[in-house]
């Protein structure tokens, strides 16, 4: 007996319940599919399988009725025997190749697939992300979209009218929301889709692998979300191929394979086995990523003069941007203002895609409003789940900025490499010091997701597991 059950009368906690109590529970779970030989068969099996019923088992024409009516299909299992539970406040990963019923097991977890087997059993509201678009009516706007997936989702209209604002900051598809969905691009589907199922507070979050359509700041901004609901103890179901981030976002995960899942427990040992399994199915040329669209650089980073060439080059203007992307992250006491920042190759061409181990110079355009000394400037390179993975400040690389009075400016700029592995990144900028005559050391200014950038493998360059590759030297001596 199949069975499916969702409380919502449980309030949204704020902080993380006790282990013991459970969020989702999965018991036996099994979902299949017939598969007909031919259209014609839809018919004739119902038909054989009638006339069966009509004959005694002890005939022989029974069973060839029986076995007429099962060679018209054949079962496909696209999950079994699928068993686990998920904590209040629990990140929960989902792992798996494609076709291993990753997707079919979160539309049952949502409830909009009905189980063959197995109890599934939800408590609190649940908002899902799941196959593109998905509960949208392409014929409707993007505001009655908002309207009717809120609708659906158990919320009031004075409700949904009340989070209409923050959805539509959230999207950012400006006039678009009040067009048509048909006329809208992948990229702002998912973006009003993920806007709807963060921001109408729920306690159950399921997202899969939606988020792969998202271009690198968006994607970044979404992790960012998710990070915030982790803190207030919503329940994440989250399905995803990307090992590091599973790993990080996810406390406990699951691996499945080819609709049965093999291994419950930590992310990190489900991860460490996905990635055995799929070393062992596939060459490394199926793994390897799309042809790379930025060769690296091997010029030597400029000096002080390339630097003032570039500051004479490039006309310092704020970049509208930028303050677009940081206005919900951004902290400072507003002393000084970083306008503008971008990646550059060493050739000074501006760059959004970079390969592994490629030079490359990080600018960042400041303006001083108020008089300020003891300067320190630095940035982190973070990864989409916003783990600080690399970065430096003027002090650690011990570096003086001279005092800066009101109203100048600076180019300031970073000569580095990016040992990291494939992914999606961004920087966080920061300036610190002392404005006027205060006598503390202060954040003038923060810029979280001040740029998002990509790195793919370098050509033939063998893959790696490890999230940084820092450069080594290797002796050999054979010894007789």
């Amino acid at each position: 007996m199949a069975t499916v059950s969702n409380s919502a009368s449980t309030p949204l906690p704020s902080s993380v319940k006790p282990a013991g109590e459970i969020a989702i529970r999965i018991q036996n779970l099994a979902k299949s599919y017939r598969i007909w030989t031919n259209p014609a068969a839809r018919l004739k099996a119902p038909f054989y399988e009638t006339l069966a019923r009509f004959v005694p088992t002890a005939l022989p024409l029974h069973q060839r009725l029986r076995a007429r009516a099962a060679a018209c299909f054949r079962d496909f299992h696209a999950l079994r025997d699928c068993s686990f539970e998920v904590g209040r406040g629990e990140t929960f990963g989902i792992v798996g190749s494609n076709g291993a019923g990753k997707s079919t097991l979160l539309q049952l977890v949502a409830g909009t697939l009905t189980p063959t087997s197995g109890e599934v059993s939800v408590r609190g509201r649940v908002a899902a992300l799941l196959e593109l678009g998905s509960g949208f009516d392409p014929n409707f706007t993007g505001v009655e979209n908002v309207y009717l997936n809120g609708a659906i989702l158990g919320l009031s209209e004075a409700e949904v009218r009340a989070r209409f604002a923050e959805i539509a900051e959230f999207a950012d598809i400006g006039d678009f929301i009040h067009q048509p969905v048909r006329t809208y691009s992948s990229g702002m589907v998912v973006r009003l889709a993920f806007a709807i199922s963060v921001c109408i507070e729920p306690q159950v979050l399921i997202v899969d692998e939606a988020l792969a359509v998202g271009d690198n700041y968006f994607v970044n901004k979404c992790f960012h979300r998710l990070n915030e609901l982790k803190s207030r103890g919503v329940t994440i179901l989250f399905v995803s191929h990307s090992a590091s981030t599973v790993t990080s976002l996810c406390s406990r995960a699951l691996l499945l394979d080819k609709g049965s899942p093999l291994m419950v427990g930590p992310a990190e040992e489900v991860v460490n086995l996905y990635n055995q399994l799929t070393r062992e199915k596939q060459s490394a040329d199926v793994q390897r990523l799309a042809p790379q669209t930025s060769t690296p650089s091997s010029a030597p980073a400029g000096g002080s003069s390339g630097a003032a060439a570039a500051a004479a080059a490039i006309e310092f203007s704020a970049d509208p941007e930028l303050e677009k992307r940081c206005r919900a992250t951004r902290h400072g006491n507003g002393a000084a203002r970083i306008v503008r920042v971008r990646l550059e190759n060493t050739a000074g061409e501006e760059r959004s895609e970079f390969t592994h181990g490629q030079n490359v110079v990080i600018k960042f355009y400041c303006e001083f409003h108020e008089n300020a000394d003891h300067l320190v400037i630095g940035y982190f390179c973070r990864t989409d789940t916003g783990i600080n993975l690399t970065g430096t400040n003027t002090e650690i690389e011990g570096i003086k900025i001279p005092a800066h009075a009101a109203g100048s400016r600076s180019l300031m700029l970073f000569h580095t490499t990016l040992p990291v592995r494939q992914g999606i990144y961004s920087i966080t900028m920061a300036l610190t010091g002392r404005r006027g005559q205060d006598a503390e050391i202060s954040t003038l200014d923060w810029a979280d997701l001040a740029v998002s950038f990509s790195v793919h493998r370098a050509p033939g360059q063998p893959d790696f597991e490890q999230q940084v590759l820092i450069p080594h030297d290797f002796e050999f001596h054979p010894v007789a």
